[in-house]
């Protein structure tokens, strides 16, 4: 129970590596508000009655800033706070060389990669201001690591 009294935010909560993530927090005594472009997947899950009410979902498309903060705020009017914030939501987005990317394929790609974890952050810290402090976790992928590793829109 290490997270136990903690009041979490996961973006991208319903599938892949956030949905194990939202599933260990609450394993370990953790309130999880998770945000998810896909509704019926998050719906589905903060439904099941396994989670003892330690769930909430709230649709979220973490290229808009105002699904973003309302989240974010979710989480904490439903909590009474943040204590940590998994940025986590991302997709491979666009998988064009660098010759070949349009100006659209570039920036949607980065505001669902880079844009989407700044304004978390940006909308996280007054909560965590006045909780006293918290943590914030961002997905990486190896592929930021060297050139190759993926698409280079992606890698950035």
């Amino acid at each position: 129970m290490r997270f136990e009294g903690k009041r979490v935010v996961v973006t991208g909560g319903a599938s892949g590596i956030g949905k194990a993530t939202v599933e260990a927090f609450i394993a370990e005594g953790a309130q999880v508000m998770m945000g998810d472009v896909n509704a019926e997947a998050g719906e589905a899950m903060a439904a099941d009655g396994a989670h003892d009410n330690r769930l909430g979902f709230q649709s979220c498309d973490v290229t808009s800033e105002d699904d973003i903060k309302r989240l974010i705020d979710a989480a904490a009017d439903h909590f009474g706070g943040v204590d940590i914030l998994f940025n986590n939501a991302g997709a491979a987005g666009s998988r064009a060389t660098i010759e070949e990317i349009t100006a659209e394929e570039w920036d949607a790609t980065q505001s669902l990669l880079l844009r989407s974890v700044a304004l978390g952050i940006r909308h996280v810290v007054p909560h965590m201001k006045a909780a006293g402090g918290g943590a914030i976790v961002n997905t990486a992928s190896v592929a930021g690591h060297q050139a190759g590793f993926g698409p280079v829109a992606y890698s950035v």
